[in-house]
């Protein structure tokens, strides 16, 4: 018969209680100021937004934004990666990835992507947001897609895939891509799913010239 272990009362019944109490606070206090963080980016964008605030959106001191996350920088990046980049497209059948990839740059082509998204856009320039990216590019597209290749030189061929994912994005900032938006969306699947497929085969089939005597 195990023994039950004793009940606490007392000051360390007390004291259990009051640090479970303080740790919900803090944890609630910080959801707070993240959720504001990411309504605030979302609506004016990043580098129009201070740390003042969002704390005061959040109702909180400024001081608690450093204590939580370091910095306002650092509140984008939980925002940021709380973005799936591409959500679930890892997962399944290899042999259907490039597609899964194509389908998810049809979206983004057309304009599908979250109102964050959207709105960290408009600070594609700003150094902390590339440098976020620049992080998230590593942890959350390049490293897994690697992962999910089999063969050689993995790494090489997720990079131009990224390449290719990447591309679209500047596009999208610099002319639109009201082509590709206006597009053919069973088309744009089709012709990107070839594309990244490309990128990512293990062996490229070497194009015939032409033909001589």
């Amino acid at each position: 018969m195990s023994e039950e272990e004793p009940e606490m009362d007392g000051p360390e019944a007390v004291d259990e209680c009051a640090d479970h109490t303080r740790v919900r606070d803090r944890e609630a206090t910080r959801q707070r100021i993240l959720d504001s963080a990411r309504e605030l980016f979302t609506r004016d964008g990043y580098a129009q937004v201070s740390s003042r605030r969002i704390a005061a959106h959040a109702g909180v001191n400024v001081a608690l934004i450093n204590r939580y996350f370091g910095a306002k920088r650092g509140l984008l990046a939980e925002v940021v990666a709380e973005e799936a980049v591409f959500p679930g497209v890892f997962e399944g059948d290899p042999a259907t990835l490039p597609r899964r990839i194509a389908e998810q740059l049809v979206h983004r082509a057309r304009g599908e992507a979250t109102p964050l998204q959207r709105a960290l856009e408009h600070s594609a320039g700003d150094p902390d947001l590339q440098a976020i990216y620049a992080e998230r590019l590593e942890s959350a597209m390049l490293v897994p897609l690697a992962g999910h290749l089999s063969g050689p030189d993995a790494r090489t061929r997720a990079s131009l895939a990224v390449l290719t994912i990447l591309g679209l994005g500047t596009l999208r900032r610099v002319e639109g891509a009201t082509a590709l938006a206006e597009g053919d969306a069973g088309e744009l699947t089709e012709r990107f799913t070839s594309i990244i497929a490309a990128c990512l085969a293990e062996t490229v089939s070497p194009q015939s010239g032409p033909s001589g005597d």
